[in-house]
């Protein structure tokens, strides 16, 4: 019988992240309700209120334990306190003044981080992909055995069309980044996919069709998705 890895059972959402995201979520229906019931004002609570939830939420998204949702989860807690604090006038910068640039200047630090310390596989010919689309697109559809892929999409798009090509191995893994961009992967149905994407006003999509043919391989799937978009289909 096959057994849980340890790391698995870490990564598991805790069940608590969800309850403060689901608290929050009935706070705020529940303020409306009043508000339209005329009960009570609720401009004023959420004027107040709001960056306190903002840093409630993001902690439920720490405690949820999705890989790429760790950064965006101290964003917002670290949003909401500072919204707070400048309410209180305990600071004259606004958060949201710092944090549009400051993005911007993750982005591209993590474009550099990510061809610096990504590992370059041995391998031949056409077997790696490597698309890196910049206020373009791009369509691939590779014949060579497919050993990875890394794929960036800023303010572009990438697809890749995998239903016709075999893998090299049992196992592989592409590499996406979507920056107000996509990405649109293609798969064959008897590829097992396992989904590792981080998405921040953005979202990752598995779009595919149920199959009945036992899985032969394993694509693993990982990165990010910036206000933009990755989508998996068969």
């Amino acid at each position: 019988m096959q057994t849980e890895d340890p790391r698995d059972l870490d990564r598991r959402p805790h069940p608590l992240g969800i309850i403060i995201v689901g608290l929050v979520v009935i706070t705020f229906g529940l303020s409306l309700l009043a508000n339209n019931l005329g009960w009570t004002d609720a401009r004023y609570f959420f004027q107040s209120a709001w960056p306190l939830l903002l840093a409630v939420a993001g902690a439920g998204i720490l405690l949820q334990r999705r890989q790429g949702h760790g950064f965006w989860g101290i964003a917002l807690i670290l949003g909401g306190l500072w919204s707070f604090a400048a309410q209180q006038h305990w600071l004259r910068v606004n958060f949201w003044s710092v944090f549009g640039p400051t993005l911007i200047v993750l982005v591209g630090a993590s474009l550099v981080w990510r061809a610096v310390t990504r590992p370059r596989p041995n391998s031949t010919g056409d077997s790696y992909i490597h698309s890196f689309a910049v206020f373009s697109g791009a369509e691939l559809r590779p014949t060579a055995p497919f050993q990875g892929a890394d794929l960036t999409a800023v303010l572009g798009g990438v697809k890749l069309d995998l239903t016709s090509t075999p893998m090299m191995g049992d196992s592989t893994t592409i590499d996406v980044f979507a920056f107000m961009g996509g990405v649109e992967i293609l798969v064959p149905s008897d590829w097992n996919v396992v989904v590792k994407v981080g998405s921040f006003m953005g979202a990752c999509v598995d779009k595919r069709r149920p199959s009945t043919l036992p899985p032969t391989k394993q694509l693993i799937i990982r990165g990010s998705s910036i206000m933009g978009g990755v989508e998996i289909k068969n």
